[in-house]
């Protein structure tokens, strides 16, 4: 029987959209994807402190978002009643709250709306861009949100090597062309050292072996989905954190090396993006004394 591949090998690390369907019923997932089965509460417990402690940090919203905001909510307590016999936890007694907070509070996903804007002058993507108008992002991967609040997506992925080239025309062309009803997902992959899930801005610290070794660097999982508002027309992006220590894959065969050998092939810019100099020479010294 053929070994499972590790995530990176099944996916690579060549910017694409790589967009897959998705049946309504596994919208929002209730399972962790490494079968962590108390990553759930965990995390929503985590939630709950960051959105109590620092608020303006993790969630932010233009005025005028509130009805799509109101959208979600409705849909995330469908899905998790339909899907998942939920019972739903209180929520802050607090009249001022955005529903796109509220809804948030629900569910281990971070909630990001997308808003369309007419160009002036239209563009090889469409005649809209694609702003970030409101947002609950309690587990950033080394990106802070107010940054990136009120701006386009070729703004927001401007960080991003070969973006402009490569995705931004395909990637506002799909959005403005998205049909209401249909979800679409696909997953990302980074390392990390540490498990911490707010993480706004990547550590510096070089990893050693030991690191690897004591599960102290980390493979981040991110389980994204897109979908268009019925009512509204606003884009809803979702993204679902996993986290899980590298030594997991130290017997599938060939899975750091692998690893490594992919590192190697990034360009240079690719790498100083991912953190790849950060992890490389760590995963290599732990295959040579593997």
């Amino acid at each position: 029987m053929k070994a499972e591949q590790a995530p990176w090998q099944k996916l690579g690390f060549k910017l694409k959209l790589g967009l897959r369907a998705r049946d309504e019923a596994d919208w929002l997932p209730h399972d962790d994807l490494f079968d962590d089965h108390s990553a759930r509460d965990s995390q929503l417990a985590y939630k709950a402190q960051l959105l109590g402690d620092r608020h303006d940090e993790v969630f932010a919203a233009l005025p005028g978002s509130e009805p799509a905001g109101r959208e979600v909510l409705a849909m995330v307590r469908t899905h998790l009643q339909q899907f998942h016999d939920a019972s739903l936890p209180d929520l802050p007694a607090d009249a001022d709250l955005h529903p796109l907070d509220a809804a948030a509070r629900l569910v281990p996903e971070d909630l990001l709306l997308l808003e369309p804007r007419r160009r002036a002058n239209g563009g090889t993507g469409g005649d809209f861009d694609w702003y970030l108008v409101a947002a609950s992002l309690c587990f950033p991967a080394h990106w802070v949100l107010a940054e990136k609040m009120n701006k386009p997506l070729a703004a927001i992925h401007a960080p991003v090597p070969d973006y402009r080239e490569r995705l931004e025309t395909p990637m506002d062309r799909f959005f403005t062309n998205m049909k209401i009803g249909p979800i679409s997902s696909r997953m990302n992959w980074s390392l990390q050292l540490g498990d911490e899930l707010f993480s706004p801005h990547r550590s510096t610290r070089k990893a050693a072996m030991g690191d690897l070794a004591n599960e102290d660097m980390c493979l981040r999982m991110e389980n994204q989905t897109l979908r268009k508002l019925p009512e509204t027309g606003l884009v809803l992006f979702t993204i679902r954190t996993h986290m899980v220590p590298m030594i997991r894959w130290q017997s599938t065969p060939g899975a750091i090396a692998a690893l490594v050998d992919m590192l190697d092939q990034m360009s240079e810019a690719a790498r100083n993006y991912k953190g790849a100099h950060l992890y490389r020479d760590a995963l290599q010294q732990f295959l040579i004394n593997s």
